[in-house]
């Protein structure tokens, strides 16, 4: 806190800050007694990065980019919430409050109308950006560096502009990934210094924390009630995860709260699953073992209703089969580890290559039947599989029964 203290004579610790401005800023010396440190190392960064202590003048993006910003923001489902509730729950008519972005952009503002004038006279206004090297030192660029919580009172900012008003900020931390998606700040003249500023943006810094939490919760819930045709429809262990990584819903084996965020294809390793391969869902990914574990023997059984029976080291498992996927399991075991092309595949099993679409849809199906037994691009047995035929079968007796 430095100069700033409970019980402190406020006009003393204004004249104090003043000095220390002067002499740090002003003329290049050393700080006196009680300054923070952090304080005076951001006044000479401020220095550094050319900021004149004379010239008070934040950049200003369009509003086109302001609206873009606050519309893909986390918070931008909160806002009027958390604008609601500050109106309700300050009575000091002396304060504004500022969404800011990571980037220190102010994204959103809330001013009463008789502070209009000062807000808009030191540039506080949706879009201006207030970070180190654009305006000095001030509460927002002390929470970016710190990552906490700071107050900062009348001549403890950089530009002598703002030497009549304090600064309250916060950060607001994403739960989901531990990152902050901004801060929230509070401004008001140097005479109206509420004693309680800092823990009053704490508090409503918590508060959008909580509601992106809420959020990010609703979002799972959603996406788990979309992907559960999906995963309950793999014959082996499969997860469902948001692009944060952090699951939604699983199959088949214990899964943990999250993963690194699957990208586009990698094929990440998952405790209990292996390799996996991660198929993109709406709002997320699902997850399933790219390749089963070796030995795996599967046991394709033409006596009577095709069926397919499989052991491996995970356990064992067994599923009933449609003649057309045993009679593609089959040509898939004789294309060997070379696959076969969807093209390829519809020549033997419709005589020319115009039925793609079929082809795709049908080994779609098996996939849902057998899961990770059957590997793409091109279409073949996973490596390690073991493939057993139990009933004799004839290829051209079986292709007429297929096609009759």
């Amino acid at each position: 806190m430095g100069l700033i203290t409970s019980g402190a004579d406020p006009r003393e610790v204004r004249n104090r800050l003043a000095a220390a401005h002067d002499a740090v800023v002003g003329r290049g010396l050393a700080a006196p007694d009680g300054v923070r440190d952090e304080l005076v190392a951001s006044w000479r960064s401020s220095a550094a990065h050319g900021v004149d202590p004379d010239h008070l003048d934040p950049p200003v993006v369009s509003r086109a980019a302001v609206q873009e910003r606050l519309a893909n923001h986390p918070l931008a489902g909160a806002i009027e919430r958390m604008r609601q509730l500050f109106a309700d729950a300050v009575t000091d008519p002396h304060l504004i409050m500022g969404l800011v972005d990571p980037d220190g952009l102010i994204i959103h503002r809330c001013v009463p109308a008789d502070l209009l004038p000062i807000a808009d006279g030191i540039g506080l206004v949706d879009g201006s950006r207030w970070d180190e090297a654009s305006v000095g030192t001030n509460a927002i660029t002390l929470v970016m560096q710190t990552g906490r919580p700071q107050l900062v009172y009348g001549a403890e900012h950089y530009c002598r502009a703002l030497h009549d008003v304090y600064c309250a900020a916060a950060p607001i931390h994403d739960r989901s990934t531990g990152s902050i998606v901004g801060l929230i700040a509070i401004t008001g003249p140097c005479a109206a210094l509420q004693p309680a500023s800092t823990a009053l943006v704490t508090a409503f810094a918590a508060l959008g924390e909580r509601e992106m939490e809420m959020t990010h919760e609703r979002n799972l819930a959603e996406l788990r009630v979309r992907t559960v045709a999906q995963l309950t429809g793999l014959s082996g262990p499969g997860m469902v995860v948001d692009d944060n990584g952090w699951v939604a819903a699983s199959a088949g084996f214990t899964a943990p709260r999250r993963i690194d965020a699957p990208t586009p294809g990698a094929r990440p390793f998952v405790s209990g699953m292996g390799e996996c391969e991660a198929e993109r869902v709406a709002g997320g990914w699902l997850l399933r073992p790219s390749g089963p574990g070796c030995p795996v023997v599967a046991t394709l059984d033409l006596r009577g209703e095709p069926s397919v029976a499989v052991t491996g080291a995970d356990g064992s498992w067994r599923a009933v089969l449609t003649r057309r996927h045993a009679q593609i399991v089959l040509l898939l075991a004789e294309a060997g580890e070379n696959g076969i092309t969807g093209a390829e595949l519809s020549g033997l099993l419709y005589g020319d290559a115009e039925h793609l679409v079929t082809v795709r849809a049908e080994m779609s199906r098996l996939r849902r039947v057998v899961g990770t037994l059957v590997a793409s691009r091109p279409y073949r047995l996973s490596r390690g599989v073991q493939l057993r035929v139990v009933g004799g079968v004839d290829t051209e007796k079986f292709d007429t029964e297929l096609i009759g």
